[in-house]
């Protein structure tokens, strides 16, 4: 459904002059392919984990952990990265804010690009890699918050899940759009070409993106709330300090982060990363069928997220989130449990081939829990701008993403990793044992949610 670019309640009834009023249509445009590519730079580095455990680290060792503790610390570093883009967001604007975020993404992406070899510098190359990801993880932790806000702040009060909901869609894309030009280019080579050098080409290949999300963006104005707030001097001196200045506003974090935003994360992680980990390294199925099965699923369940969006505006922001976490908590075990016994029921250390009726089962699998993520992740953004003012809104929603999100269930694939390689458990429930971590998520998601999340749909963002 297009946006009709002239409606009269933008951003709940804020009037901006005709001059400096923003086509809805290119603000939606904008905001989602500069946070799409955001996102497919950094699942990237996921994508192809083990071609970079094997070219950025020595022979020997755990590589494959290594390489996930490596990208583990975007994740850890993203609440810092909300501080300093959040009051940077409140101060000058939005606009500017997620500017510098996409060209600070693409810069450290492309270099990653460029990176040398282990064989060829030692170990420069993973402190590179890890100086890189760093600053990969400080440039989403201010996009996001930012697009989502921008977006909802241009958009009629009741259609701001529906809006929002095409910036939750750019992580499901991302990752697709990565799988793609991660296929297109491993068959456009042979496997020791694509070993060697052709694992840099979809670094570099952003950088291309990067350029034409730029120049889009440039022709936008500042957010019509934001503007008038500024005009009228009310914009806050110290977001930062603001944002953990009253108990109310820091029990409103913590209960966005516990009540949803981790659980969500969880969900997703599993769903985009942990799956493919599994299909490919557990259930030993070839990295094609594996990519396949999870652009397939993804791209099916794509569409709900506007749809659940949308249906939060009308019912409710809780009333979607909830049963869409409780979903997760049934579908995640049941899912892993059949492609270990539907893939690879002899638990045969060879690479092994399925037939198209159980390749289509795992696609559903894998719709599944996209739906699940769609429920939870559609309304997320709408839901964690509505709860704070618009003087700290930027600084406070970017924090509670970022620890929620970011930190804690970001972390999600790399604690899984550890803990199936620590914890001695019986030989049928080894393969498992990681998803411990996710589902407890998603399990205290659902009791802060019920217990202590407020409804926000009928917020006004001017109050």
């Amino acid at each position: 459904m297009r946006p009709d670019p002239s409606s009269p309640e933008l951003a709940d009834d804020v009037q901006v002059s005709p001059e400096k009023k923003n086509n809805l249509f290119l603000v939606i445009v904008a905001s989602s392919v500069g946070t799409l590519i955001e996102w497919y730079d950094l699942l990237l580095a996921v994508i192809m984990a083990n071609v970079l455990s094997m070219q950025l680290f020595p022979e020997g060792g755990n590589n494959f952990v290594e390489t996930l503790g490596i990208v583990a610390t975007t994740y850890l570093i993203r609440p810092f990265g909300s501080l300093l883009f959040g009051n940077f967001g409140d101060k000058v604007g939005r606009k500017y804010t997620f500017l510098v975020s996409l060209l600070l993404m693409g810069g450290a992406t492309f270099l990653i690009g460029c990176i040398p070899t282990f064989a060829q510098a030692g170990w420069v190359s993973p402190i590179l890699f890890l100086i890189l990801r760093l600053m990969q993880g400080l440039a989403i932790s201010g996009e996001y918050s930012g697009a989502i806000i921008y977006v909802a702040e241009h958009s009629p009060e009741h259609k701001r899940g529906f809006y929002t909901g095409f910036i939750q869609t750019t992580s499901s894309f991302a990752l697709i759009l990565g799988l793609t030009v991660v296929l297109i280019t491993k068959g456009l080579m042979s496997e020791e070409s694509f070993n060697a050098f052709g694992w840099r080409i979809p670094f570099l290949f952003s950088a291309i993106l990067v350029i034409a999300s730029y120049y889009i963006r440039r022709r936008l104005h500042e957010s019509p709330v934001f503007a008038k707030l500024k005009s009228e001097g009310k914009t806050s001196k110290s977001p930062v300090k603001e944002t953990f200045k009253t108990k109310k506003n820091i029990g409103l974090i913590l209960s966005a982060v516990f009540g949803g935003n981790a659980a969500q994360s969880a969900i997703m992680q599993v769903n985009q990363i942990i799956t493919l980990f599994f299909l490919q390294r557990i259930v030993k199925l070839p990295d094609s069928t594996a990519l396949l099965i999870m652009a397939a699923g993804i791209l099916l369940a794509s569409p709900f997220f506007q749809i659940c969006g949308a249906i939060s505006d009308r019912i409710g922001r809780k009333k979607v989130m909830l049963p869409g976490m409780i979903l997760g908590l049934i579908v995640i075990p049941v899912m892993f449990y059949l492609f270990l016994e539907l893939g690879n029921p002899q638990r045969l250390n060879a690479t092994q081939y399925i037939d198209t009726q159980t390749t289509v089962i795992f696609i559903g699998l894998v719709f599944m829990l996209t739906i699940s993520g769609t429920m939870v992740y559609g309304p997320m953004g709408a839901f964690l701008m509505e709860m704070f003012p618009t003087q700290i809104r930027y600084t406070s929603m970017g924090f509670v993403y970022n620890v929620g999100n970011g930190a804690i269930g970001g972390s999600t694939p790399v604690i899984t990793e550890l803990i199936k390689s620590s914890v001695v458990i019986g030989f049928a429930l080894s393969s498992f044992v990681g998803l411990a971590y996710p589902l407890a998520l998603i399990l205290i998601g659902i009791i802060v949610n019920i217990l202590y999340v407020p409804e926000t749909y009928k917020n006004k963002l001017t109050d």
